[in-house]
């Protein structure tokens, strides 16, 4: 399945952070041109402390910048090391190279790392008439350009909730479509092997970036000063995101099931028949539901009785087939899919509880984004 979304999952925040960026690059310049030198003699490393601190979020500021901090302290001790020592210069960078690269692979440093050799290269080749100068002016003009990233982070912080609503609404209607586009095949005659080798998209990876979108946005919280206003509207999105996601991958399973079904040589329905029908008119509800819950985080009381009756439909249909041995299995299972999304779904308050299989309760559920380091 060709993806419709980028792989960066803050990506309606990019025009935020770059002017952001702008803004702290020219102030940091401004700044460091008045510090006094030798560490003034530098000004053109504020600007890039000052862009690299710049985050969607608070928390990430803070983090890449100790991290950035430690990178080049420990590159320009490196390259100060080797300024001292007798030896030529291609076994010297050599031999910086070889330490730098190791230290960077400290996991500590996170996307830093690279920082490292970078600092270690430059102090050695660019420091070389007064390495503590260097040094100084390094450290201390990046120092300078990161704390005014990160001051601007803390006193502008995005929430890219409208990013991650879209998001949600996207992967919802992806996994609605899919149901649909099953439901039309089954009561539309068609010939041996119809539509059932084309049907099936996988919306499972669309699913897990949705995952990441949340975890991105529950970053973007930490630390922001706007975060109380937001907390109650993410916390009920992101529980929506997590019935989503598992809506999502039950009906892309759903649809590969019943499309295996029906090009075998056992097929379970006849396109256009009162079964086909039956399970086409359940599947139409549940697209239904599944977009509006992406919308307005419950499913509707009329929604929910329409579905319920679909679903019992659709069980005495397979109960009464019970008879007729494994024929009765593709039924059996597809009714269990069914009965296990309905589970998921929450229901607005007054409406009849669904006739779901509720979800296993686990600590491991939903899956979490793990802490960067």
């Amino acid at each position: 399945m060709k993806s419709t979304s980028s792989p960066d999952p803050l990506l309606g925040s990019r025009t935020h952070i770059a002017i952001k960026a702008a803004v702290a690059a020219a102030v940091a310049w401004q700044v460091g041109n008045l510090v006094p030198p030798p560490v003034g003699d530098y000004a053109y490393y504020a600007p890039l402390g000052a862009v690299l601190a710049v985050h969607p979020s608070v928390a990430a500021s803070v983090r890449d910048s100790a991290q950035l901090f430690t990178a080049l302290v420990m590159g320009a001790g490196v390259g100060a090391v080797f300024h001292l020592l007798p030896l030529p210069g291609s076994v010297a960078i050599g031999l910086l190279v070889l330490i730098a690269v190791l230290l960077g692979g400290w996991d500590r440093l996170g996307a830093q790392r690279s920082w490292v050799i970078t600092a270690a290269l430059f102090t050695y080749i660019l420091g070389n008439v007064d390495t503590s100068d260097f040094v100084s002016g390094l450290i201390g003009q990046v120092a300078i350009g990161a704390a005014i990233g990160f001051a601007l982070t803390l006193l502008l912080p995005p929430v890219p909730e409208r990013v991650s609503r879209k998001r949600l609404e996207a992967v919802a209607d992806m996994a609605a479509d899919q149901l649909d586009d099953l439901a039309e095949a089954l009561v539309t005659p068609d010939d041996e092997d119809g539509p059932w080798k084309e049907l099936p998209r996988e919306v499972l990876p669309e699913a897990l970036r949705l995952r990441e979108s949340y975890a991105s946005l529950d970053d973007a919280l930490r630390g922001n000063l706007r975060a109380r206003r937001w907390r109650t509207v993410v916390a009920r999105q992101r529980a929506t995101a997590d019935v989503i996601e598992r809506v999502a991958a039950l009906a892309e399973n759903l649809t590969f099931t019943i499309s295996e079904v029906q090009i075998s040589e056992r097929r379970w329905l006849r396109p256009g028949g009162e079964a086909a029908r039956t399970v086409a008119d359940t599947l139409h509800d549940l697209a239904t539901v599944v977009r509006t819950l992406a919308r307005e985080q419950q499913v509707r009381p009329a929604d929910a009785a329409s579905l319920a009756r679909s679903l019992e439909d659709l069980s005495a249909l397979v109960t009464a087939s019970l008879d007729d041995g494994e024929q009765a299995f593709p039924g059996a299972a597809v009714v269990v899919s069914l009965r296990r999304i309905l589970g998921a779904l929450p229901v607005a308050e007054g409406a009849e509880p669904l006739p779901g299989i509720s979800p296993l309760s686990s600590s491991s559920w939903p899956p979490r984004r793990p802490p960067r380091p």
